[in-house]
């Protein structure tokens, strides 16, 4: 509808002038709905022409002193709705990602290690890192979760619905299932995509 657009490019510009993003690029368009917290949008880099749909959450749950952003969403790249990110140390969507709706990207988890306290007071674990290389479209419902170390999804791979990614893969993978595996990849030579042998998987 017309006032929907209309509330998002206000939003999107509202955003931009009063938000202290890192940076925050050209052509970027947040819905209105979209849940950014001001007082940790100095830790957001947003690149040109980038998409977040209605419902998403760009969370940062606590942050260091250093200057470097720890959520980086590169150029093109669309999220698609109810998605969340949640970036404690460093997540980096290079671009021209394309998320389905619900996806989930963290590099944290809640810590629980001490029975005797709720969880919600023990705050979050150490973690890792995420990388989302370009290109790579990551289906509905999927999850990539860096519990530790960095978590790189090579370039122009596919996450298929529902599947959870805890492990690195190489470039040109599609991968499927909760723990994720590779069951496909690009195969030059053929210039087709070809099925994982079992053993490989």
């Amino acid at each position: 509808m017309w006032w929907s657009r209309l509330l998002t490019k206000a939003n999107s510009i509202w955003l931009k002038s009063s938000y202290p993003f890192e940076s925050f690029g050209k052509r970027v368009s947040v819905h209105y709905s979209c849940e950014i917290q001001r007082r940790h949008s100095h830790k957001i880099r947003i690149g040109d022409s980038v998409l977040l749909d209605r419902e998403v959450w760009l969370n940062v749950p606590v942050y260091s002193s250093n200057s470097e952003p720890a959520l980086v969403i590169g150029d093109g790249s669309n999220i698609g709705r109810r998605s969340v990110i949640s970036a404690k140390n460093k997540i980096h969507i290079q671009e021209n990602v394309l998320f389905a709706p619900a996806v989930f990207v963290t590099d944290h988890n809640h810590e629980y290690g001490d029975p005797a306290l709720p969880i919600s007071e023990q705050g979050v674990t150490e973690g890792g890192k995420v990388v989302i290389e370009k290109n790579c479209w990551l289906g509905y419902g999927s999850m990539v979760i860096a519990a530790r170390g960095e978590v790189v999804i090579g370039r122009n791979s596919v996450v298929g619905a529902y599947s959870v990614v805890t492990e690195s893969c190489a470039p040109y993978s599609v991968l499927v299932g909760n723990p994720a595996r590779v069951v496909k990849s690009w195969n030059p030579a053929s210039a087709r995509w070809a099925k994982q042998p079992r053993e490989n998987q």
